[in-house]
């Protein structure tokens, strides 16, 4: 969905280049880019041949010059930077978080933070991947909490007034 601010009006609708099969949800780019262009959006995803199913990874799009074609039903898109966390594993909607004293013009000096759930194990952890990397890579860290988070927590992230380092909220 795209809108033009002018106008106020829909300017397109349609699937965002680079995005086709790709099943996702909570879409975001850097806090930085909301109101300009961004090159990469990210998203908690479910898979990318464009079954509806639970969301199980994260994945980056190139929505600015990414390809602007429309698969086939079942047919993988090989185009998509994804991270799958595996069989039983839940993924919830992420947040991307500047890097401290970073150049707030470059949209990949950044963290994606997202929860995950485990449900074999009924235990949760908070991913975080660079995104100065392919998140195909996997996380950076994996932060093991004691318990289980329930599935679908929303936060925010924030950094202090005080200039110490930030904090959840």
């Amino acid at each position: 969905l795209e809108i033009d601010p002018k106008t106020k009006k829909c300017v397109h609708l349609g699937v965002a280049p680079g995005a086709a099969n790709v099943c996702a949800e909570h879409p975001l780019v850097h806090p930085n880019f909301n109101t300009k262009k961004a090159k990469y959006m990210y998203a908690v995803a479910s898979n990318v041949i464009g079954d509806s199913t639970a969301p199980c990874g994260y994945c980056k799009l190139r929505v600015e010059d990414g390809g602007e074609y429309i698969l086939r039903e079942g047919e993988k898109n090989d185009e998509v930077d994804a991270w799958w966390f595996g069989t039983r594993y839940f993924a919830g909607e992420p947040l991307i978080v500047q890097k401290d004293g970073s150049d707030p013009n470059n949209e990949t000096a950044a963290y994606l933070i997202g929860m995950v759930q485990d449900s074999v194990r009924d235990r949760s952890a908070v991913a975080v991947f660079d995104l100065e990397r392919d998140l195909k890579e996997g996380p950076v860290s994996m932060l093991w909490l004691k318990s289980s988070v329930p599935h679908g927590l929303h936060g925010c992230f924030a950094k202090d007034t005080n200039g110490s380092s930030s904090v959840f909220c």
